[in-house]
């Protein structure tokens, strides 16, 4: 009931959402500007933020990189060549992977807290602190290679779109300022800081309005591999990399929520800025939120079962 009862505000506001779109309130256009602003400046605050004040000289980091990396490529690979395999185009496959290796760190986190407490959310920050940047680096370079200018050499056109990707340069900005030991700066710290909060409840709203009922009927097999990718091979990954690398207890149920919550928001925005397929990934956000108010408390059960 706890898990549960943390999933429903999130599926909530995705409805929310869609209803105020289909009301046209505010005003027409109002949803295509908190996409800009969302993507432009309240998630890099957020991932900022985090990344900020990371402590890299936890012992776990470089187990947890390998557990929680590893299955974020098992996943890619997985519900890529199954696209490949019933020939979707492009937007479609990049939408996909978005769907199955993205995770809602703000679920992830309140999981964690809500669940294990502090320690348990320490662990969260760390997980989240390798899976965000790993994840977003990934996808910019995979959307750019599959969208990109063919005639324009990939190298370059990688390079322009990391550079002037917002979210990449607010993990680089927040990392290295870590490890310079600069933060948290005075005034600075604390604006981003209260900036970043507005960044769930915006961005479900936003995702909720991109939803298209036409598009919900339509989703077929590409929904259901990358809720397979989602909500099976990942969290499968991370159990067998845990059991490889020797890490149990609390660190595991940490680990094993990446691989169990739904995916994340900020997908929608990435899609609209790169060239994915955005109304298909915004039903892939709503659907596979609600459909983990049954596989999470369901999974978290099965893993007590395993993990003890």
């Amino acid at each position: 009931m706890t898990v549960f009862t943390a999933i429903l505000p999130v599926f909530l506001l995705l409805l929310m959402g869609a209803l105020l779109q289909r009301q046209r309130f505010p005003f027409e256009g109002f949803w295509q500007g908190v996409d800009k602003l969302v993507y432009w400046c309240l998630f890099p605050a957020l991932l900022f933020t985090k990344t900020s004040v990371i402590d890299f000289s936890n012992p776990m980091l470089s187990r947890y990189a390998m557990t929680l990396v590893g299955a974020m490529a098992c996943t890619a690979l997985f519900v890529f060549v199954l696209a490949r395999v019933i020939k979707q185009p492009n937007p479609t496959i990049t939408s996909m992977v978005q769907a199955g290796v993205r995770f809602n760190t703000f679920v992830a986190l309140g999981f964690a807290e809500r669940l294990f407490g502090t320690e348990g959310l320490a662990l969260a920050v760390l997980g989240a602190a390798v899976l965000i940047p790993s994840i977003n680096i990934f996808l910019v370079i995979f959307m750019v290679t599959m969208h990109g200018d063919k005639e324009v050499s990939l190298p370059k056109l990688v390079s322009k779109e990391l550079v002037k990707n917002p979210l990449i340069m607010s993990i680089v900005c927040g990392i290295s300022l870590n490890l310079l030991g600069l933060t948290p700066i005075p005034i600075v710290s604390e604006m981003v800081e209260m900036l970043s909060r507005a960044t769930l409840p915006l961005v479900l709203l936003a995702v909720g309005a991109g939803v298209r009922l036409t598009t919900i009927r339509g989703v077929g097999l590409p929904f259901w591999i990358s809720s397979a990718g989602r909500f099976l091979v990942f969290p499968a990954g991370i159990l067998l990399a845990c059991h490889l690398l020797g890490i149990s207890g609390l660190a595991a149920y940490v680990a094993l929520l990446f691989g169990l919550v739904p995916t994340a928001p900020s997908g929608y925005a990435l899609a609209r800025q790169l060239g994915g397929d955005a109304e298909r990934i915004a039903v892939f956000i709503t659907l596979q939120t609600a459909m983990s108010l049954v596989t999470v408390p369901v999974s978290m059960a099965l893993a007590q079962r395993w993990l003890g």
